[in-house]
């Protein structure tokens, strides 16, 4: 029952609207055949291809009586001209077989236009070579009113299952771009434009026609293909107002020429814009999630060398609670046995027992620093660097070395500080056993919002990194991790720039 009222709603609704559209038709035309293939070809097209198969019957069967009743009225006087709606059913049923495939608003649109032509081509086929009409007529306005009324019936049905779904869901859906501010506007430039056109000298009135263009290029750059369909049937309007007020349009022929012109003007350009607004949208998303992974992995970053600090001060600690209070003990035995009354042997022993525990003791302070250095704790940044540097006695190895330390405060961030220690560390590390430099230059300043470490040297550089250690491998990737910049250059020895946020916790994703 619920079918059937549908059904017969739209067959109602199917005939009120065509019989209207071949009305406004038959004016433009004086033509009963054309007034067929104009307007109605848009309307019976968009429905056939939007709507569901079981409703064809009841728009055919509205049509052709509709057909029989103007042949007898004497309005329409060729019956070839009733296999019109049949034909159509042919790149509508087509259209529908590849609908689902499609999902994109630009590629449905496409569709559409591309059964535009073919039912047009096929207007042209069949019924055209039995009217008295030229050929190129009945193609033209089969053309004319499709591209006019078919996309313009697709944004009407987007907009109003939009709205459906919006009641439906009871959730925010964004409403069309199309606003009510927009229509007001385009329909007083169009107003403008006719009243142009009627006032003005009929020897300049045909170059004025060319104002219908201008609302389609706005709103098709503003509103994408939307606007681009609603201005193609707004300039639509203005164009046979014109005809028919001052007659700017004596020709049948060069007023559908026109009409189908403007309408491809904007539809094509607001798919144009629209599928650059897509891919623009799309690139943006892509950039934030990018971002998103990126500020991802600094936080990482910062944890892994918290957690890496961490674990070598508890290493630290271990080896100096335990190996310490070891080879201390060690170091008291030795003595006691080295006093007491016992030949060479003996004292040998213990001399060597001795040596060993010191050499131990050594060892163990140079794994307690490179693990981690006791300056960290103990001192600022500033000074921490200035020791870092006197451990390296370049003085003693002729080696002019300067470090110009520009910061205007310290550091508050303790994974921003560990990483510069690090970065100096290694750096003059690689300096000091493979450069042969001598001339070695530290700065560290700032550039807001990034500190800048600068190290260069004038040695014989690399031709490969440094693997041992931290290594420069080591380097760049965690200087990138955190968000900073890594830039080597080997120009007369090497130098090696980095650059960190000051801030990582202010990094934006």
């Amino acid at each position: 029952m619920r079918r059937f009222g549908l059904t017969l709603f739209l067959a109602i609704f199917y005939s009120l609207c065509w019989l209207a559209l071949w009305s406004i038709s038959f004016y433009l035309t004086q033509n009963g055949q054309q007034a067929m293939l104009l307007l109605p070809q848009g309307l019976r097209l968009a429905l056939m291809t939007l709507l569901s198969r079981r409703y064809w019957p009841a728009m055919l069967a509205s049509e052709l009586g509709i057909a029989v009743w103007l042949h007898s009225e004497q309005l329409q006087t060729h019956w070839i001209i009733l296999l019109s709606p049949f034909l159509s059913l042919i790149p509508a049923a087509l259209v529908q077989h590849f609908w689902r495939r499609f999902t994109l608003y630009w590629q449905r649109l496409l569709l559409l236009l591309g059964a535009v032509a073919g039912n047009s081509l096929l207007q042209m086929a069949m019924p055209g070579l039995w009217l008295s009409s030229p050929l190129s007529q009945t193609l033209l306005a089969s053309f004319t009113g499709g591209i006019l009324l078919t996309p313009f019936i697709y944004l009407i049905y987007e907009y109003l299952k939009q709205q459906h779904l919006q009641n439906l869901l009871a959730q925010e859906i964004p409403d069309p771009p199309l606003r009510t501010s927009l229509l007001i506007w385009c329909s007083l430039f169009f107003a403008l434009a006719v009243c142009l056109q009627m006032t003005l000298a009929p020897e300049v009135e045909r170059l004025l026609i060319i104002l219908v263009f201008l609302p389609n290029v706005v709103m098709a750059y503003a509103f994408g293909w939307q606007g681009g369909v609603l201005a193609a049937v707004l300039g639509s309007l203005m164009i046979t107002v014109t005809r028919q007020m001052s007659g700017a349009f004596h020709d049948l022929l060069e007023l559908e020429l026109f009409l189908s012109t403007q309408a491809l003007l904007g539809i094509g350009l607001g798919i144009a814009i629209s599928r650059q607004q897509q891919l623009a949208s799309h690139l943006n998303r892509y950039r934030l999630q990018l971002e998103q992974e990126l500020h991802t992995r600094r936080q990482l970053t910062e944890r892994l060398v918290h957690t890496e600090e961490a674990v070598r001060k508890e290493i630290a600690r271990e080896l100096h609670d335990e190996i310490g209070q070891n080879i201390t003990a060690i170091q008291i035995q030795a003595m006691l046995v080295d006093r007491s009354p016992h030949g060479e042997a003996t004292h040998a022993a213990a001399k060597q027992i001795g040596e060993l525990s010191q050499r131990i003791h050594h060892t163990t302070r140079q794994l307690l620093r490179q693990l981690r250095p006791p300056v960290l704790d103990e001192m600022a940044l500033d000074k921490a660097l200035h020791h870092l540097a006197s451990e390296f006695a370049f003085a003693q190895q002729g080696i002019d070395f300067q470090l110009d330390y520009r910061l205007p405060g310290v550091p508050t961030d303790d994974t921003l500080i560990f990483t510069l220690y690090r970065l100096v560390q290694e750096l003059l590390n690689n300096i000091n056993k493979h450069a042969g430099a001598t001339e070695v230059r530290v700065s560290l300043t700032e550039q807001h919002p990034m500190l800048v470490l600068d190290v260069c040297d004038n040695g014989i550089g690399f031709t490969q990194p440094v693997q041992e250690g931290f290594g420069l491998r080591g380097i760049e990737e965690r200087v990138r991790a955190l968000g900073g910049e890594w830039v080597l250059s080997q120009q007369a020895g090497t130098r090696i720039i980095v650059k960190l946020p000051t801030n990582l916790q202010r990094i934006p994703p």
